[in-house]
This record gives structure tokens, C-alpha cells and sequence, in this order.
């Protein structure tokens, strides 16, 4: 008997845990024309505030399965745009400097003792560097906050997300945002089909940026990584620091034009 009591006991209390309600968060509503303005307003006053970067970390790539992850220092002046990344051995060998300026590309290999040289966007360099990517978006990855691509209209379409879109309204830029700052959590350009996520927000001196972002794109099967341990923004580089001097022995390749 007391057996038949304990069973209807319990079956009594899962039924009751079945019939209670079941909590769940609502869809946040899409953001307003007002609301859109203020964090379009903060993108471009960050925008604004830095001219000048020198950074170093650790760089990780994965490609086709394979990964690899190496030291990585970088310098880098707004305008005129001009960038150089050194990547090494986390033991010190250096192994590929980049130098990009303008829409100009330097790469200097260090395993194949030869400095390849063309247009960002050079199929020839893939496997150097992400080939897709533009002058605004290396920049936005090496500073650790996005950048507005020009666009007719900013709207949203779900919460915590707006879209920039061209006159035809297609988007050009999707601006994911943390909930609970509005800074921004992941940028996808659709007609690149490439994401660039950024996280461990910090602020500076009234700026703001990630210490760690991540380029995914998947028609490449490539995904980089980029995890900042100092940074140093508007310090004075000299000239000679933004230039790549190539070693006695190697070879240069000039790179056939974009079509």
C-alpha cells in the first residue's frame, strides 16, 4: 500500500511539472530610426578617434583543416591607409611581413625567400593573406572596431541588428550588437559572404575596441584569428617602421593585374 501511495505521489508531481508554464524571453522588438542614429553616431565618432595603431598578439589561421598560430606585430596610419604586419615564429623566426598601402600589397616570405608584390585582392596571395578583404575592412580588424561601409539607408530588422542597405535595398553591411552596450558583435558583408566577430571589449581614452577578432569566411573554408595583447593608439611610427626591406638572396615577383 504505501508502495501505491509513493507511485501516485510522484505521478502527481510530474504532472504538475508538465502542466506548469514554461518561461521564455520574447524576441527583442527591431531598433527605432532614433536609436539606429545614436549607434550609427558612436561608429563614426570611433571612427574619428584613431589615426595610428601599433599592436602586437597572436595570430591564428585555419584553412582546409589545418591550423596554425604564430606571433604577429602591427602598424598602421589611417591616412594616408598603410599597414605592416610582422608574423613569427612564437621562438622569434620571423616567417611572412606584410606591407599593404593604399590598395597596393607587399609580401615578403621568409620559408620561400621572395617578395611577391600586386593589388589586395590577388588570388596569387590567397594563401598569404585573405584575399577578399578591403582596405576598410583590414583596417577594422587590425583596430578592433568596424567601419560604416557607404550605404543609402540604415534600418532594422530585428532586434539588436541594423542593416545598411544601397538604393536598391540590398544590404551591404549587417551590424549584429551585444544587447546589453550596442557595441558592435559581428559584422557580415552578404555580398562578400564573409563575417568578421569581435569580443573582450575594452575602452582607452574614449576608445573603444576588441582585443579579439575573427574573419570567417566560408567560401575560402579559411577563419583568422587575431587575439591583441598590447596596443598603443596615435603614437608617433616613424617612416622607416611602415617599409619592407627585403634581405639580401630573394627574389621578386610582380603579381599579374586584377582583371
Amino acid at each position: 500500500m504505501t508502495y501505491v501511495k509513493n507511485f501516485m505521489l510522484g505521478l502527481c508531481l510530474v504532472l504538475v511539472q508538465c502542466c506548469a508554464p514554461v518561461l521564455f524571453q520574447a524576441p527583442s522588438l527591431p531598433l527605432g530610426d532614433r536609436k539606429i542614429a545614436q549607434i550609427l553616431s558612436t561608429f563614426k565618432e570611433q571612427d574619428s578617434l584613431v589615426h595610428a595603431i601599433v599592436a602586437s598578439g597572436r595570430l591564428i589561421v585555419k584553412k582546409n583543416g589545418s591550423e596554425s598560430e604564430s606571433d604577429i606585430l602591427v602598424a598602421g596610419i589611417r591616412n594616408p591607409f598603410r599597414v605592416k604586419m610582422e608574423v613569427t615564429h612564437p621562438w622569434g623566426r620571423p616567417l611572412v611581413h606584410f606591407l599593404i598601402n593604399e590598395t597596393e600589397l607587399q609580401v615578403l616570405s621568409f620559408v620561400e625567400k621572395r617578395l611577391y608584390h600586386g593589388r589586395i585582392g590577388s588570388s596569387d596571395l590567397s594563401s598569404f593573406f585573405p584575399g577578399g578583404l578591403e582596405p576598410d575592412q583590414i583596417w577594422a580588424i587590425v583596430r578592433g572596431y568596424p567601419i560604416l561601409r557607404k550605404h543609402s539607408r540604415a534600418v532594422s530588422l530585428r532586434g539588436n541588428q541594423i542593416s545598411l542597405v544601397n538604393g536598391k535595398m540590398g544590404p551591404v553591411q549587417v551590424i549584429d550588437l551585444y544587447s546589453e552596450n550596442n557595441l558592435p558583435c559581428l559584422i557580415s558583408f552578404p555580398e562578400q559572404g564573409i563575417r568578421v566577430s569581435f569580443s573582450d571589449v575594452d575602452n582607452k581614452d574614449r576608445i573603444q575596441y576588441a582585443r579579439k577578432m575573427r574573419l570567417d569566411d566560408p567560401k575560402e573554408m579559411t577563419a583568422m584569428e587575431l587575439k591583441l595583447k598590447t596596443i598603443l593608439f596615435n603614437g608617433a611610427i616613424p617612416k622607416s617602421v611602415l617599409n619592407l626591406e627585403m634581405p639580401l638572396g630573394f627574389k621578386t615577383i610582380p603579381l599579374p593585374p586584377l582583371p
